[in-house]
């Protein structure tokens, strides 16, 4: 984890530490009685991850003198002997490791925690007005950068309720710590009512990485050896959410542990060194290049995973090009279906979502000698369909994704590492640019589907997805977070309308009811984004506490409600797997009204209906209508929703979800 603690910990050189400068920065860091402020001078001490601690000296004024006076000054606070609480530790080293949001829902185990977290510099507590929601929301801080936001959860029934919101973290692999207040030590072994037994390492199987804090001891040794495995402890975590794949930690602090004042300040004064990041070897570099140099019609088919890793769309762009290797991207049709997707402008040999229905894609994956995959997590046979038996490659920065998916055999290569760094090591190896042996029509062949909708309806389904691009083209640094089926998989099918640069985050983990909290923490903690939420109806039913949030901070997000009446997905899988007949549980509650729940709530909101497949020009009315309000949403200072209400008819629908795995649909005849 990379720090800046030179204007802090480390002399450099520049000008003298005068009496009078230290005694000025010193008296920055006493309290109005003259007593140490314990928590100041612990983030002076740590360096508050550099930006953080510069804020503690603005104003200062002393030029390029303040680096060796604020050292001095450092090292006069070292010998002050104040103790810090586990609690305003733990406030520290989030500041250290450049949190700027956390998430809270309050309990009595965890207020230590909240008010020391308060008080500290370059952090901003934000009620999450629940913990799920404040665990949805610091992954949703987290999404773009690990580190921005993290959450404080209650020990025990809050904890438990957030166990959906930690699982769905991991599986869209948001980067972000879990500070979780436990019962006080000496109440364990009552437990429960104050906690659940064995919790932190029930949960733990959502996490990277868990920890829970034991009793302070009592001698002074024994003291010092467990403060210093405090920091180290809670420095690894964050440090771990910080290294690829980004997944969330979890670190338990019993109410005492974070209440009583044992740890010395002076723990915090060494730079925590984070753990070296995964860099693939020479040898499986050089095996990988002699492959793809032998190879006369490889393919590389990736993950959208690997698109939030920098430098990948160009390290594709170059070794596809140096290889005429064309580029496929896996295809999600069943449950969440939007995700970010690479574009021609950004890799020239890009031929389109890998689909199983064409022929021409069947004949490039038959065809392929050389199968290069990057960044895989799903690339098994139920979604992908059956990979070609030829030689592969496997670029990954979680080797455990691609063994489960069975597609290795002996001889084949395994490079570790971020992606983007070993595509650049890969192609600087292969500097001459081959001739693609893939045809033109590999790319037309994308749109291929065994279930065409009519012409007015494909039109229709653009024409909302152009209103929804013409918002976003608007916008600088537009990001879209999907929680939605049937809806997401619409806006896949014509995402060339959507505006270069967008990101774009599904959901992964399939919990319904997590992009409108997601949403609502990225908006608070990236101000420098313009974040858009689609949402199915059941994930607003089961999300919108979420709204309350959003609408206390301000966060400008524009939330889209797809009503279409009831679960259209459940309703076609039911009729091809089992009996045809009414299944009133697929339906919507007849009485909800979003538009007018968010009103209720204080969120600007409008309905408007597209009549697909009705009148037509209901439907040229419905699109204009649309387009304007989500016009006039993107205006609003703060949250606004616009639902938008649809035909439940299936042939509105047609072709989006697949009812059948690829390892049970017969392949394209080649």
């Amino acid at each position: 984890m990379p720090q800046d603690n030179s204007s802090i910990n480390t002399p450099n050189g520049n000008g003298d530490a005068s009496a009078g400068a230290v005694a000025r920065i010193t008296a920055r860091f006493r309290r109005p009685d003259g007593s140490p402020d314990a928590l100041r001078c612990g983030q002076l001490l740590a360096g508050g991850a550099g930006a953080a601690g510069r804020r503690l000296l603005d104003g200062l004024g002393d030029g390029d003198a303040l680096p060796a006076t604020a050292h001095a000054a450092a090292a006069e606070i070292a010998d002050w002997k104040i103790m810090l609480t586990g609690a305003e530790t733990v406030a520290v080293l989030l500041a250290e490791a450049g949190v700027s949001e956390v998430f809270v829902y309050a309990g009595t185990s965890e207020l230590a925690l909240c008010d020391a977290v308060d008080q500290a510099s370059g952090i901003r507590v934000v009620n999450g007005r629940g913990d799920k929601e404040s665990a949805f929301m610091a992954a949703g801080a987290s999404l773009l950068k690990p580190n921005v936001g993290a959450a404080i959860l209650h020990g025990a029934r809050g904890f438990t309720n957030a166990a959906g919101a930690v699982a769905d973290a991991r599986r869209n692999e948001a980067g972000t710590v879990y500070v979780v207040g436990l019962p006080s030590t000496g109440s364990t072994r009552f437990l429960p009512p104050h906690g659940e037994a064995d919790l932190s390492e029930g949960m733990s199987a959502f996490a990277s990485w868990s920890w829970e804090a034991p009793p302070v001891p009592d001698g002074e040794a024994d003291r010092r050896r467990a403060a210093h495995r405090f920091v180290a402890q809670v420095r690894h975590a964050l440090a771990s959410v910080a290294q690829a794949p980004h997944r969330p930690a979890l670190v338990g602090v019993p109410q005492d542990v974070a209440e009583q004042r044992w740890i010395d300040v002076t723990e915090l004064t060494t730079p925590p060194a984070g753990p070296p990041a995964a860099v693939a070897d020479e040898a499986s570099i050089e095996a990988a290049v002699r492959v793809l140099r032998s190879a006369e019609r490889p393919l590389i088919l990736i993950d959208d995973y690997a698109l939030r890793h920098d430098g990948v769309r160009a390290g594709l762009d170059r070794l596809s090009q140096a290889v005429g290797a064309p580029v496929l991207q896996v295809r999600y049709r069943r449950g969440p279906m939007l995700f970010e997707r690479l574009r021609t402008d950004e890799v020239t040999n890009f031929a389109g979502w890998l689909n199983q229905f064409s022929a021409a894609h069947m004949d490039l994956l038959n065809a392929a000698d050389l199968l290069v995959t990057v960044e895989d997590r799903n690339m098994y046979e139920r979604v992908v369909g059956r990979l070609p038996r030829c030689t592969k490659i496997a670029i990954n920065t979680d080797p455990e994704k691609v063994l489960k998916n069975e597609y290795l055999g002996d001889g084949d290569t395994m490079l570790v590492g971020t992606p983007g760094a070993i595509l650049d090591r890969l192609a600087d190896r292969l500097a001459d640019r081959r001739p693609a042996w893939f045809p033109d029509g590999a790319r037309e062949a994308a749109r291929v589907t065994p279930e065409p909708a009519t012409a007015e309806v494909a039109e229709a389904r653009g024409a909302i997805v152009g209103a929804l691009a013409g918002v976003l083209r608007e916008w600088h640094n537009p990001v879209l977070i999907d929680d939605s089926q049937m809806f997401g998989g619409l806006i896949s099918e014509s995402y060339d309308e959507l505006p270069a640069g967008l990101r774009v985050f599904g959901g992964h983990g399939g919990f319904v009811g997590g992009g409108l909290p997601i949403a609502t923490g990225l908006a608070i903690a990236r101000t420098d984004v313009r974040v858009m939420c689609t949402l199915g109806d059941q994930a607003f039913t089961n999300s919108f506490q979420g709204l309350v949030a959003a609408l206390q901070e301000n966060a400008r997000i524009v939330f889209v409600v797809c009503n279409n009446g009831e679960s259209v997905s459940l309703k076609k899988q039911a009729a091809a797997s089992y009996e045809t007949r009414p299944r009133h549980y697929l339906s919507n509650v007849s009485g909800m009204r979003y538009r007018a729940v968010a009103e209720a709530l204080g969120v600007a909101a409008e309905r408007v209906a597209v009549p697909i497949g009705g009148d037509p020009e209901e439907v040229r009315t419905g699109l204009t209508e649309f387009s304007a309000a989500l016009r006039r949403a993107a205006q609003v200072d703060g949250p606004s929703l616009v639902e938008l209400v649809l035909p439940s008819d299936p042939a509105v629908w047609r072709g989006i979800w697949l009812t059948q795995g690829f390892e049970q649909i017969a392949p394209a005849a080649a």
